[in-house]
């Protein structure tokens, strides 16, 4: 019997407290890999030793199988453990667990039947209870008389009008990423993620408020190379040697992905939701004893699912999920028996939407408040594809420094943007990511009577530039359609006008009295956006 680490006692303890009334509604959450059903199993050893009984609701074959043997590893005798997923003949349990299978108990079909027989038991324990809000689940959660126990990392929905306060009246969360990794509970993570225009697209969004798979193939289908070759290409760059498991946007596509490994003679092998038993049985211990370097699969290795050999994951999907991203990411932050790291690939920028795997996150019950994603943004290392927080001085991988002062908003994350497209319509990296300050447009933004206005009644002609730059930031921004059309008449007007030859001179001196290495690069006195083709 598997001991208990001390945040896991504390999170049984804090359980047990909670689920004292006949009535409790808990939720627990753990970060994937921080052993919530050794909790629950814990709970149930201690549940079943007072002579009550216990349901435990799943979704997925793979995720009831694990849970009989942690039932198993925590000390649950097999006489009070019943395995029951399909079929009318409903086991009945004097005492003990019973493992339900969840489109099982949702089907209409026998459904009193079956919820007259278990749902007087003591205590339902429902895991990745994410999925609780689904039809099925919330119909059993309604009908079950006694104690319900949600296990989850993520608490998130892509819907935001609904949460999961109807269900359960208390959120139990366990430690951050961050503290587990601390801990050497969790190993470190190192995401990567290829320079812009080489990412995968996202496509469409559909009524999940997800990326669609189809959609995103669509998105790029004018370059497959970015799809499949261009991810063995990123790869073998950086994790040839490692035991990896690669998360791939449909069946197509992971067959086309294990095709191209295949062709560069890595063993890879495919595992899908229609796979045999006994082929991903296979698949999987060929992966645990290295002789399968690659294990594709779609949607398959997500939750629950244990494969702590893996060493690197590699992200084709792009995802609005939260939920989605840290059950991928999750699967490669197990502990490795010679200490080293999880490399993240992340081919499709998952990264830039929801922020790092350790990023210290507070979930919620109630929608309105169930927003943890991260809110600091993440910088790409040009040296070494290495991603981490915006406000890093250097890069943590390779020491390479990001960049200077911004000189708008002072952090150190200035002009780091290879290849950004900005308003003048030139490619450039002059733009800082925090507060989007445009240097290239700063040095090159029309003189117009209404700049001439300001600096007067405002020396600093900088500032004057930014009076003018917010406007249209407002106009590009601003949810109001009339104000829009009206700033962008107003700008447009503006920039049509002459500058004076004078207060031309005057802003060719402010530039040229910038420090030499905080100076725009482009030519700032003869490019096309400025002054209608007039020049210094």
């Amino acid at each position: 019997m598997a001991e208990l680490r001390d945040y896991q006692q504390d999170l049984l303890e804090q359980a047990e407290a909670a689920l004292q009334p006949r009535d409790a509604r808990v939720m627990l959450q753990l970060p994937t890999g921080g052993g919530k059903t050794h909790i629950a199993g814990a709970l149930l050893r201690r549940w079943l030793h007072d002579g009550r009984k216990a349901a435990w609701l799943t979704h997925r074959t793979e995720l009831a199988d694990q849970t009989r043997l942690m039932l198993e590893d925590t000390g649950v005798p097999a006489s009070n453990r019943i395995s029951w997923r399909v079929g009318n003949d409903a086991p009945y349990l004097t005492k003990g667990v019973v493992i339900l299978m969840a489109q099982t108990v949702s089907r209409r079909t026998n459904q009193m039947q079956i919820w007259d027989r278990y749902r007087s038991s003591d205590l339902l324990v429902i895991d990745e209870a994410h999925h609780a809000t689904a039809d099925g689940y919330v119909r059993a959660i309604r009908q079950w008389t006694g104690r319900v126990l949600g296990l989850t990392a993520t608490p998130w929905r892509l819907s935001k009008i609904e949460g999961f306060d109807h269900l359960f009246g208390q959120l139990l969360c366990g430690p951050q990423v961050s503290e587990l990794q601390a801990n050497n509970h969790l190993c470190q993570a190192r995401v990567l993620m290829p320079r812009p225009g080489e990412t995968i697209s996202g496509g469409s969004i559909d009524d999940t408020g997800d990326y669609n798979p189809s959609g995103i193939e669509q998105a790029n289908q004018d370059r497959p190379d970015v799809m499949t070759a261009g991810a063995l290409r990123f790869w073998q760059f950086h994790a040839a040697e490692r035991q990896t498991v690669v998360y791939a946007i449909s069946k197509d596509h992971a067959r086309n992905l294990v095709a191209v490994f295949k062709d560069a003679g890595i063993p890879a092998a495919v595992m899908l939701d229609d796979t045999l038993p006994d082929e991903r049985a296979n698949a999987i211990k060929s992966f645990g004893n290295g002789s399968l370097r690659v294990l594709v699969n779609v949607a398959v290795a997500t939750e629950g699912f244990d494969l702590p050999d893996a060493s690197c994951v590699v992200i084709t999907r792009p995802t609005m999920s939260l939920a989605l991203y840290l059950q991928m990411v999750g699967r490669g932050l197990r502990p490795k028996a010679n200490g080293g790291n999880c490399l993240i690939l992340d081919l499709a920028g998952n990264a830039e939407i929801h922020g790092l795997p350790e990023d210290d996150r507070q979930w919620s019950l109630n929608p309105r408040g169930n927003k943890p994603g991260s809110e600091a943004p993440v910088i790409r290392c040009e040296k070494c594809n290495g991603v981490s927080p915006a406000a890093s001085q250097n890069c943590p991988h390779c020491g390479t420094p990001f960049g200077k002062d911004c000189p708008r908003c002072g952090v150190w994350r200035a002009w780091q943007r290879w290849g950004y497209e900005t308003r003048c319509g030139q490619q450039h990296e002059l733009v800082c990511d925090l507060c989007h300050y445009d240097a290239h447009i700063q040095a090159q933004l029309p003189i117009t009577d209404e700049l001439r206005r300001l600096t007067e009644m405002e020396p600093d002609l900088d500032a004057a530039i930014r009076h003018l730059l917010e406007e249209e930031r407002r106009r590009a921004s601003g949810a109001d359609e009339e104000r829009k059309r009206q700033l962008s008449s107003l700008i447009s007007h503006r920039k049509s006008e002459l500058a004076s030859d004078s207060l031309l001179k005057a802003f060719k001196n402010h530039i040229a009295a910038l420090p030499v290495e905080d100076r725009p690069k482009a030519n700032w006195t003869n490019t096309a956006c400025s002054l209608n083709g007039k020049t210094a």
